[in-house]
Formats: structure tokens, C-alpha cells, sequence
């Protein structure tokens, strides 16, 4: 979680835990005021996974919109966010060596939400033996290329 507040204080975005339950959330960011409410007395893996989703939509300088399939498309990317700032690749190998396919388990051993490593899987291409990460049109145009096992 240090890594969390230390990233929150680099961007200048407050984190406050308070009582969302009244609003139907356990989350949520305000560009106009930087600041960041979470849930409070969430378990710990919760916590530290809307966290991180949430300061996904403050690097991002999300805003909710009108248009739900906007919306939709910055919850996809916060979610995105959030998986690669908490999940690193030989964390991740190592949990799908130990556990398969079994996505509870998998987000369990990483101590994210199962919905983190579904949008981590979601960014990787695997091609022969190479996963890429992130990958785009046109040659060399990833975030990482992995050999993979």
C-alpha cells in the first residue's frame, strides 16, 4: 500500500477513506478536487485493488461522461492501470505456474481482485514462444516482450 500513497503524493491526488455504502460504490476520483475516496473497513486485497483503479482514473484525468460506452472504455483502462502497477510479470508467471488457470486462486496468491488479473491477461498477446505486452500495430510497439515458458 506504501507504494499506493507514496504514487497518490507524486501526482499531488489526496486518498480519503470514508462511508461511500450510500452511493453504491466502494470507490471513485474527483479531477476537480485530486482527491480519492475509498470505502472504509474493506479487506485489504479490496482496498488495495480499488486504490489502485482509482488513481488509474486520476493519471488518466478520467471524467465521467454522458456517454456509457466512454465510461465503460475509462473503467477498462483504470482497470488496466491498476493491473500493471500492482502485477509484475514474474509475479503473475510464477502464480499461473503455481495454480493454472484458476483465476481465484491466481488473484488470491497476487493479492489483487480476480477482475485485475482478468484486465492484466487482457493487455498480453502471446505469439510462439514471445508474450507481449501491450502490444500495437507496427514492429516494436509493446511495452515488454517476454520469453515464455
Amino acid at each position: 500500500m506504501e507504494l499506493l500513497y507514496d504514487y497518490a503524493a507524486s501526482i499531488d491526488v489526496t486518498i480519503e477513506y470514508a462511508d461511500l455504502s450510500h452511493l453504491h460504490r466502494v470507490g471513485d476520483y474527483c479531477l476537480q478536487t485530486r482527491e480519492v475516496r475509498i470505502q472504509d473497513g474493506m479487506l485489504y486485497r479490496k482496498t488495495r485493488s480499488i486504490l489502485a483503479h482509482e488513481l488509474g482514473h486520476a493519471t488518466n484525468s478520467d471524467e465521467p461522461t454522458v456517454f456509457e460506452h466512454l465510461n465503460r472504455r475509462m473503467e477498462l483502462r483504470a482497470d488496466e492501470w491498476a493491473a500493471h502497477f500492482l502485477i509484475n510479470e514474474t509475479a503473475y508467471r510464477d502464480a499461473t505456474l503455481k495454480f493454472g488457470r484458476h483465476l481465484p486462486s491466481v488473484a488470491q496468491e497476487l493479492c489483487v481482485l480476480e477482475k485485475l488479473v482478468v484486465a492484466y491477461e487482457r493487455t498480453l498477446e502471446r505469439v510462439g514462444d514471445t508474450v507481449y505486452v501491450n502490444p500495437r500495430m507496427g514492429a516494436g510497439q509493446w511495452s515488454q516482450r517476454l520469453t515464455a515458458t
